[in-house]
Formats: C-alpha cells, structure tokens, sequence
C-alpha cells in the first residue's frame, strides 16, 4: 500500500473535453520526492524544449505535497508547474490553504491540464464525479468574487476554489492566484496563471471525503503533535 498518496492523478484535455483517472507510477515520488519534484519530472518527460509556453501542448499541473492532507503540521501546499511565457523555463508557484488536501481527500494527487478550451470553463471536482462546466458567466469576475459566486451556484459553502481574475483571464505575465482564502504570489520567474487563461479555464472548484493514506492514523496524529511541542 502507498502512503501519503492516492496514486492517482487526474488528467484533463481541455481540446477535447476528456477526463481521465490515470494511476501514477509509484517509483516517481521515490525518485523525485514531493510536489515540486514530481511535477518537473512530468513537465521534463512530456513538453519538449521547442514547446511554445501558449501552445495547446504546453501542460498545466496542479500538484499536491507529499503530505499533503495528513496531520502533518504546515503541510497544505498546492504546487502549479508550468512552461513559464515570461522566462521560457520551468516556472512554478505555490500556494497554502485547504485546495490541496481536499484534492488529496477527493483521490487525486495532481490534476494536470493538457490542451487548450475554445469557451472560458471552470472544472467542479467532487470525488469520483468530474465536469468541465461553462464558466462564461463568470468572465471579467475577479478572483474573490467568482470563488463566491460558484460556491452559490453550487450551493457549496465549503468546498474549495482555486481561481483567476481579471489579469490572468487577460493572459498577463504577472497577477495573483487564489485558492480559498489564500493568494499565491508568484517571484520574478514562477509565471503559471497567464497559462491558465490561455486554456480558457477559470478555476477548479473542488470537495473530497475520502481519508488520505498514513498507515497507522493515531501514530501520525501523535507524532504531529509531537512537532507543535518541539521548543523554538
């Protein structure tokens, strides 16, 4: 059995408007360790150099930590990788609140978008059920003001949406992410949500009940508190 892991990634080709659920090889994070490492070692095996940053070919993947949604303390990170458009490199940016370990909870360790939608969409994550639904309703929103209005849309008041505004919905090279009551905020060379925009997805709204995987629940419960008690 995996730990801390669901083993499963989703992988959504917005051209064609397909959904898989793809189990993911687990000599990967052995060899590449966290979020950060994974989604480079799937950027590096899938996008060749020649890639444009705007092509449909381009990947954008939302990764979870290794421990993401365990009672590991501070360990709540999503991770968005991709072909940077500002720097022509890697370009990576992270951010905290609940979107990861929901995404863990809901059985997916990355959603990794391939492709490019013709109409603005957003993608509503619940479990096993999967939809892209059409999001042009919520164009020139910003980023607060659309997590709000598809939580009422859904009638959901607690699942978590990770959303882009004006800026990124214009393909700018330098704006702010937001995921829950988070915004990710993005250094000189960690450019992701322009990419976004230029798939025409708007966000990914999420909700999962299922436990992630730790072994021996109690032993991780205590050991977390174990580190809270560790003297600064």
């Amino acid at each position: 059995m995996r730990y801390a892991e669901t083993g499963y990634n989703l992988e959504i080709d917005l051209s064609r408007g397909n959904i898989e659920r793809v189990a993911t090889d687990p000599t990967l994070t052995e060899l590449h360790l966290g979020g950060l490492g994974t989604n480079g070692k799937v950027l590096w095996d899938r996008v060749p150099p020649e890639t444009e940053p705007f092509s449909p070919d381009n990947l954008l993947i939302f990764g979870t930590g290794l421990l993401g949604g365990t009672p590991a303390p501070g360990a709540n990170r999503t991770i968005v990788t991709t072909y940077s458009p500002q720097t022509l490199l890697m370009g990576y940016s992270m951010m905290g609140g609940f979107w990861a370990p929901e995404l863990k909870y809901a059985g997916y360790d990355k959603v990794i978008f391939r492709g490019k939608s013709p109409d603005l969409i957003y993608v509503w994550i619940n479990n096993d059920k999967v939809e892209i639904r059409d999001a042009g309703h919520l164009r020139g929103k910003g980023a607060v003001e659309t997590a709000e209005l598809i939580r009422q849309e859904l009638k959901e008041p607690n699942a978590q949406v990770a959303s882009i505004g004006l800026a990124g919905e214009k393909q700018g090279l330098y704006r702010l992410h937001r995921a829950g009551q988070v915004q990710c905020q993005p250094t000189w060379n960690r450019r992701c949500y322009g990419r976004q925009g230029d798939k025409g997805d708007r966000c990914s709204w999420e909700k999962g009940h299922q436990p992630c995987p730790t072994g021996s629940i109690l032993r991780a419960l205590q050991r977390g508190a174990e580190i809270h008690k560790i003297p600064k």
